[in-house]
């Protein structure tokens, strides 16, 4: 028997009670937005890539699910993204302001936009907003970790598994290709890549070639105009309106073909309570898109799953811990850290010959590995910087090991982080080691007009941890103290993989699913 047929068998084992029950959901799901106390089956919070996962894992299987995201669902919104160089309403999440992390010069009408930014005291967090998370607003970059450094942060999962299952698995359903070389050598939209690659070997690093979600029959065809610009239109961190293959168009498009899924976005949790029973109550806000609330809501679920980001889910639970005495283990903050993220930068790159290119893809190719250097271990993306004119600046986001982890906690109604210098004390050792070898081989600067001293050590896209798989949760992402909870996000991975991280997420929660599935946990 095939899988399809086993799950088709499975749910038809179910028995006639269950059915009811859906058919009884699938016919009030039309109103469900417009009712105020709500009784469902599953939820999950958040859209990204772990809530995108289950829910179709969970519809494939034909269990009825309702997804709450905050965001915007773009899809339905007939919205467009807006590009890095004129962002508009797409660009912030209820800011006057854009947030990138550079050229915030424009002014904002505050908009549930598609990028927002937690500050702390020592670090800046930027995370997606919509149905589909993280992967509207990242570079795409689908990298598998080294094995060897999968080991040492999950010694107890089963490596070969996921190298030669999971893994796989993520990355078909992601979509993931790679760059056609002779493309890449000819495209005047990679010279930045280009430059990059040849510095460092010149520096004496080795390069490596990054996968990536976009599509490059798509960007080939963009190339020669025969279809709308995207990441030669500097379109990236305020979304892709064509290219990219987010999840909205992956894993979500699948779980919503199954006719089991609806998603409820700009729905807003805030507490969730746990009932005698071992069912779930939350608390939720319905906004509009300028954040006003236009609904408070209650829903009721059985079974309820936290993939609200790393941030999200940590929030959520210490916040419900402090106003609604939710059960919580002691570890929930723990073991968090930045996944190794230090932005650094360089001037005067090439001024002569060109620099790095007046027109840069957005979409990042190449990377310097130096992983395996026993005193400056890290990754480091070579990432565009598409300002529209030739500023001959070489931009970097380096990923390096987390030495020392911080912590999460709350307090005064709002998150806070135990993180600071010292916690990113190696991350600007190696950057500094990295900039320095760069420019004594190739000449330039550390780029000081775009970080202070040339170093950006408050720049995280990658934060993980909090709530780490076997130390939070069982060996599958089921919360401590719980029955009925599961976390499945970021928050499992103890604050470093060593590379951009959404394919890790994604393999870790295909693995988590798989086994609650077959332990009958959604039954």
């Amino acid at each position: 028997m095939n899988r399809k047929e086993f799950l088709k068998s499975s749910a038809l084992a179910i028995g006639g009670f269950y059915f009811l029950q859906s058919n009884l959901l699938q016919a009030m799901q039309p109103q469900l937005r417009d009712q105020k106390e709500i009784d469902v089956p599953i939820i999950i919070i958040g859209s990204g890539y772990g809530g995108a996962v289950s829910a179709l894992r969970l519809c494939e299987a034909g269990k009825k699910v309702i997804m709450l995201e905050m965001g915007l669902n773009w899809g339905k919104s007939n919205l467009p993204y807006s590009n890095l160089l004129k962002p508009g309403q797409s660009s912030a999440w209820l800011k006057t302001k854009s947030i990138a992390p550079f050229l915030n010069i424009f002014s904002l009408k505050p908009f549930t936009g598609v990028l927002d930014r937690l500050d702390f005291e020592h670090i800046n967090i930027w995370i997606g907003r919509g149905v589909g998370g993280g992967s509207l607003v990242n570079g795409g970059m689908a990298v598998t970790p080294k094995e060897s450094y999968f080991k040492e942060i999950f010694p107890d999962l089963d490596a070969q598994k996921f190298y030669s299952f999971y893994f796989p698995l993520a990355r078909k359903e992601l979509k993931v290709n790679v760059i056609d070389e002779q493309f890449l050598q000819d495209c005047p939209f990679y010279k930045f890549t280009r430059v990059g690659e040849g510095e460092a070997h010149k520096a004496g690093f080795k390069t490596m070639r990054v996968p990536n979600v976009y599509d490059f029959d798509y960007m080939e065809k963009e190339y020669k105009n025969e279809v709308p610009r995207s990441a030669f239109n500097t379109e990236v961190i305020y979304g892709n309106n064509h290219g990219k293959n987010s999840l909205d168009k992956t894993y979500l498009k699948k779980a919503l073909d199954t006719g089991n899924l609806e998603i409820l976005d700009l729905h807003s949790v805030d507490t969730i309570k746990l009932n005698d029973d071992k069912t779930y109550t939350l608390n939720v806000q319905q906004i509009d898109t300028a954040g006003k609330t236009v609904a408070d809501k209650v829903f009721h679920c059985k079974k309820l799953i936290l993939a609200a980001g790393t941030m999200g889910t940590l929030k959520l639970l210490l916040h419900s811990n402090a106003v609604n005495n939710f059960p919580i283990n002691e570890s929930i903050g723990k073991n968090w850290g930045n996944n190794g993220n230090f932005m650094t930068g360089r001037n005067w790159v090439k001024p002569l010959s060109g620099g790095t290119g007046a027109k840069q893809s957005t979409i990042p190719v190449g990377g310097v590995d130096n992983w395996d250097d026993p005193d400056h271990p890290f990754f480091a993306e070579i990432a565009p910087l598409p300002m529209g004119m030739d500023v001959a600046t070489a931009l970097y986001l380096q990923i390096n090991r987390v030495d020392k982890k911080g912590s999460v906690s709350y307090s005064n109604n709002q998150l806070t982080i135990d993180w600071d210098e010292s916690n990113t004390k190696k991350m600007r050792e190696n950057a500094d080691y990295f900039i320095k070898k760069m420019n004594k081989a190739n000449g330039g600067t550390r780029a000081h007009l775009l970080f202070n001293n040339g170093f950006g050590a408050n720049i995280c896209y990658h934060p993980l941890g909090g709530c780490v798989l076997g130390e939070a949760t069982n060996a599958f992402g089921k919360l401590k103290n719980h029955d009925n909870l599961f976390v499945l996000d970021g928050s499992l991975i103890p604050g470093t993989i060593g590379v951009n991280p959404f394919v890790t997420i994604t393999a870790i929660t295909e693995y988590c699913m798989d086994n609650l599935m077959k332990q009958n946990e959604f039954a």
